[in-house]
Parts: C-alpha cells; structure tokens; sequence
C-alpha cells in the first residue's frame, strides 16, 4: 500500500465537468436540510477559511472565465447565478467556497504542539464517513478505521504533509465499487456492518446479468495544497461516478479494473464494502474482457490512470 501522490499543475487543482449544474443543486439542498453534518468548522479555523475562499476567487475566473467573473470583491457565478460580494462581513467562507465547487473540501492547520489536524470541513459527498466524528483528529486518528494504514503509511504521509510547498499542489486516485449511486452516503454503521455482513443495499440480489446497471465504480479525485498566508493544507475529494455498464465497449479498462479488484487485499474489499458483491462484478467484467479478440493481458494502461487528471471517471 503506497500514498499514490502526484504532483499537479496548478491549473489543474479543481475540475468543473458536465454535471456542475446539478451537483451544485444538490449541494445547496444538502445545506439547506443538513447542514450540521455537512459544514463544520471549529474555532480558530477562520482565517483558513477565509484564505480558502479567497484563493477559489482568484482562481475560478482565470481557469474558468465562461463561468465566473471577478469585480473586485464581486464574484460572479453565471452558471448559477449567484453572486458574492467577498468584503460582506457576514458571509461564511467555508458556505461560499462549497457552492462555489465541486469538490468536497477539508482543511487541516497545525496546532501549537505542532500535530497537524483536521479543523474545518465542507462534506457534501461523503462516501460512509462522518464529518462530524472526524473533525479535530489528527492523522492517526483520522485514518483509524482504514487497514494497514497507520503500521505501514502514516509516518510517510506525516513526513509528506510537512514538507508540501505554496503553489505545489497533489493529486492521488481513490476508487471502490459501490451499489448505492448517490453522491450523499453518511456513515450509517447499521449500512457497513450489513455490507461486511454480505448483504445488498435494498436487499436485491446482484447478479451477473444485473451487475452493469446495480453497481457504479465511485471515483475520488483527491488534491492537496498549501496556502501561502496560514500554511494551512486543503484536502479536496472530487467524486464521480460511472455505471459498470460504461465499461461494455471498453473492455482494456475493464480487464485493468478486474485485475485491481482481484489483487485488493482482503480487508481493504472489507473496508471499501465490495465483498457482498466482489464476485458478481469480477463475472461481469471478466465477461466483457473475453468478448474482444485484443489481447488485453498485454495491455499496459494502469486503472488508476483511469482516473487521472483530468479526472474523467467515464471510460474513454
């Protein structure tokens, strides 16, 4: 198990795809009915905050001059059509900067016994974590339930987070296979232990033949970044997700996809909650690698590139 970082062009730190429009719907409505689970900050976070959105507005109508226009300290949303004056007092950063984006967005700052920890968050699209169990933890704490981490990754990741620069940002791949296709999946620990248990959401059988249309291959796209101002690090997660069937006259990437499944260790197919399903979707993949005459165990692609920057989790 290894960190999988890359370093990142700048320019390539948030994507904006197709499905901006009704993600961002979702995202408010999400604050709007949840919003104590969704966005939390702890005291001392502000500056932080404050720096976050400020970076998102310098960088929004550069990167994406068709959809955002600065004036000043007016910044113009024309997808959506908001607007934001950044010199209101009484607006919230934190709130701003999640309607703004995508991606879900973590910050982590260094407290005076220097331990870095996880301070401020806005978590629309979580994938059965809690937000609200994990802010102030550090990294050990954080990454707990995730296996082999803390023996063999933690003292590498600690030693990374240190020495990320301003302007020098990441990116890493995370993928599972998920039988639920909403982006909004809190941690409901009745859910993992029925799913460690081997049972289906809903309680339909998953079989070969409904494999394609049942299960989605969820895609994190995850950035990290230095601030110049707070040296605080942001942890951006931007998610996608696919239908297996999309594979179906792709199927180099669906051998790729097979093969990372099989070598998963058996506690991460435990903790990503696959093994209700594992079996399932390996038939339904292993069937659409055999139906092409190439010689796909010669193929070369890596399935994590499948998720590279730009990360575009259909296959192409």
């Amino acid at each position: 198990m290894t960190m999988g970082l890359e370093p990142m062009h700048p320019m390539d730190w948030i994507e904006i795809d197709e499905h901006y429009e009704e993600e961002m719907a979702l995202r408010r409505t999400l604050m709007k009915e949840k919003r104590d689970i969704v966005l939390v900050s702890l005291p001392g976070a502000e500056a932080a905050n404050a720096e976050m959105l400020e970076l998102l507005a310098d960088f929004l109508p550069k990167r994406f001059p068709d959809r955002f226009t600065r004036d000043g300290d007016v910044l113009i949303n024309h997808s959506t059509g908001d607007v934001w004056n950044l010199a209101d007092p009484t607006l919230d950063p934190l709130e701003a900067s999640a309607l703004l984006v995508q991606e879900d967005l973590c910050l982590m700052t260094t407290d005076d016994q220097g331990t870095l920890r996880f301070v401020s968050g806005a978590v629309l699209f979580p994938q059965r974590w809690s937000l609200l169990e994990k802010i102030g933890m550090d990294l050990r704490r954080i990454h707990e339930p995730v296996p082999i981490f803390n023996g063999e990754i933690l003292k590498p990741v600690s030693n990374f987070m240190s020495r990320i620069a301003p302007n020098k940002p990441f990116y890493r791949a995370n993928w599972t296979i998920s039988d639920n296709p909403e982006l909004f999946q809190p941690l409901v620990e009745e859910n993992i232990l029925a799913a460690n248990a081997g049972e289906i959401i809903n309680n339909k059988p998953i079989t070969i033949q409904n494999a394609g249309e049942r299960l989605q291959t969820r895609c994190e796209r995850e950035t990290l970044s230095r601030f110049p101002k707070t040296r605080a690090i942001l942890f951006t997660i931007r998610t996608h997700m696919h239908k297996l069937d999309t594979f179906e006259d792709k199927p180099h990437k669906a051998w790729e996809l097979a093969r990372a499944l099989r070598n998963l260790p058996h506690e991460l197919v435990k903790y990503k909650t696959i093994a209700a399903f594992k079996d399932q979707a390996l038939a339904y993949l292993d069937k659409i690698s055999m139906s092409t005459k190439v010689q796909v165990p010669g193929c070369k692609l890596q399935f994590e590139a499948f998720f590279s920057s730009p990360c575009s989790a259909a296959p192409q």
